[in-house]
């Protein structure tokens, strides 16, 4: 009796362990494939969109007449399409009312109405022969996100946080406060003396030294204007390659001072609490100023210590420094411009804080067994690890979820997406999906660019998602 109860139990647990483990279900679900999207193409200079309005209902997405659609959400249904537009910038605003699309060619702005997609007003951009300039320059990397590619995704208007007035570059050098839904002008900038004449000429040699087998005359042209406004809306930064980059107060409506940073600058980094902004030179040195006064707090850097004002610690108290070069990311104290703490093995320019910015998402140097790290920001202390795996390319674009507690990931523009949970673990892999990506203000969708079938037609995505699974 005992030995036919050792088989019984000996039978029961082979037909156990024979039967195949139940695959718990994904966390994200298809919910809408939308088949007029068109994708990102680096060769044919063709960027992605995938924007939600601030509550969520409607859904921008690049098209593949060169146009923009807008979908709802939970429906997936096309409500209508913008007429074909060289987008570089795209916004909805906050109250729901209407959309903003700003042109790459002239930086001008359109404004249409969100419920019918009819243009109401153009705002102004550039002259003529300040976009022929801004077309010719090579420009610069003007903005630190670590991971996502520069020009493969449209990002948004340059709208004040008040969103009632937008900042139009007229030339590079003179800047306007314009009324969006009036079009008027509320406040005039002026970052440098504009001349035409000059303008033009420096065109003109660019050109002539070009054909002679110069290209970096383009130099001479400068970079684009990088207008950095404060987190809480109230001060501007204009730094376009000079020495004097000019610090506004946009509340108060007047220049608080012209920075003598020594040499030219096109980077700038303002602290989460307004009361400071980092200016980094084309040496490499990064400069702390007081955004009150506009006076010298401290100095970061030197010749063979160069580096890039990246990001702050939460509470301002800190500032990250990329690497120009060689080396990896630095969190230096304010106060002293010591350094705090390093992120061991970082990529230059690989990096993405959270929403919060109390993580920081980092890609390794030349380590093919990790895909990347988490990091606490204020610390330094290496919190998790994703792996790669065997063939897999570096990232080249990461999103975090509104509530910080999703990733998703992209390791080429026609890669397959990935989802990952808080702690670097792979929670799903995005059929079909690619670039570009966005979660839903509310973290309940995520929308993906995407190929199907098998001439690989582009399709876009939405997916549902629980409201937090780590």
């Amino acid at each position: 009796m005992f030995i036919k109860s050792i088989s019984f139990l000996l039978i029961a647990t082979l037909l156990f362990l024979s039967v195949p483990a139940v695959r718990s279900a994904d966390v994200a679900e298809l919910k809408h494939s939308l088949p007029d999207f068109r994708g990102i193409s680096s060769w044919n200079g063709l960027v992605g969109l995938t924007m939600f309005s601030p509550d969520g209902k409607h859904l921008a997405m690049s098209g593949k007449g060169g146009d923009v659609l807008l979908y709802d959400t939970e429906t997936g249904k096309l409500l209508y399409t913008i007429e074909p537009a060289d987008f570089q910038g795209f916004s909805f605003t906050p109250d729901g009312k209407f959309i903003l699309g700003q042109m790459r060619a002239d930086l001008s702005v359109f404004v249409y109405d969100l419920a019918t997609g009819k243009p109401v007003r153009q705002i102004r951009g550039l002259g003529k022969l300040a976009a022929i300039n801004k077309g010719y320059s090579p420009g610069l990397l003007n903005m630190v996100n670590g991971v996502p590619l520069m020009g493969q995704e449209m990002g948004p208007v340059p709208m004040l946080d008040d969103w009632k007035t937008v900042l139009m570059n007229r030339n590079d050098k003179e800047f306007t406060l314009v009324d969006f839904q009036s079009g008027d002008k509320v406040f005039e900038i002026e970052h440098e003396k504009y001349s035409a004449g000059w303008e033009a000429t420096k065109l003109a040699l660019v050109l002539l030294a070009t054909v002679a087998g110069a290209p970096s005359a383009t130099l001479l042209l400068g970079s684009t204007s990088a207008p950095r406004v404060s987190p809480g809306g109230k001060f501007l930064l204009i730094a376009n390659g000079n020495k004097f980059p000019t610090l506004w107060d946009l509340q108060a409506r007047k220049l608080v001072k012209a920075i003598d940073t020594g040499d030219k600058v096109f980077w700038s980094n303002f602290s989460p609490d307004d009361s400071m902004i980092a200016t980094s030179d084309s040496k490499g040195i990064t400069k702390i100023w007081s955004t009150a006064s506009g006076d010298l707090i401290t100095t970061i850097g030197s010749k063979s210590s160069q580096g890039l004002a990246a990001g702050w610690t939460d509470d301002s108290s800190k500032i990250l420094v990329m690497p120009v070069r060689k080396g990896e990311l630095k969190a230096h104290r304010v106060k002293d411009a010591s350094v705090s703490h390093t992120f061991p093995g970082s990529q230059a320019g690989g990096f993405l804080f959270n929403n919060s910015g109390s993580r920081l998402l980092a890609i390794p140097t030349k380590n093919k067994k990790v895909l990347f790290q988490i990091w606490d920001t204020e610390t330094g202390r290496l919190l998790s690890t994703a792996p790669r795996i065997k063939g897999q390319n570096g990232l080249i674009s990461a999103k975090w979820s509104p509530d910080d507690s999703k990733i998703v990931t992209a390791s080429g523009i026609k890669k397959v997406i990935q989802l990952w949970n808080s702690r670097g673990e792979h929670l799903q892999d995005l059929r079909n999906s690619t670039m570009p990506m966005q979660f839903s203000p509310d973290g309940r969708f995520l929308a993906t660019g995407g190929e199907e079938g098998p001439k690989k037609e582009d399709t876009g995505y939405i997916w549902s998602l629980p409201a937090r699974r780590d």
